[in-house]
């Protein structure tokens, strides 16, 4: 699962928060268990998403879920960065983020295979 989220007062959106807790219960119906997860976020700041994307790691930790660690992707949100039609005006931004959406394919797959040999054994 990719969070791609704003950052709210250094936090994340209340709705979020809300959506995670409602789907990882009952308690053993958790359905972030195991489940490969990476995040990302921008904020107008400089550092604010950095602490938000803190605050959904630990969320995630708790819900079981293995996290991409590295690379990490804070956005400084600019007007246009990114149009309505998803095309980012930025060339090395646009790299990055390619660059991100790469190791997370790859962190997703190295999941779920050690996830089928841990099930095989």
């Amino acid at each position: 699962m990719l969070f791609v989220t704003p950052e709210y007062n250094r936090s994340i959106p209340g709705g979020l928060k809300n959506a995670i807790d409602w789907a990882s219960r009952p308690v053993g119906t958790n359905s972030f268990t195991q489940k490969p997860s990476a995040t990302i976020g921008a904020s107008p700041g400089s550092i604010n998403t950095a602490i938000a994307q803190q605050h959904l790691r630990a969320i995630l930790a708790a819900c079981d879920s293995p996290q991409m660690t590295a690379p990490e992707a804070y956005i400084h949100f600019t007007p246009g960065l990114i149009s309505d039609q998803g095309v980012v005006s930025n060339g090395s931004t646009e790299g990055f983020l390619r660059h991100f959406l790469e190791e997370f394919a790859d962190f997703v797959a190295r999941i779920v295979q050690s996830a089928s040999v841990a099930h095989s054994v």
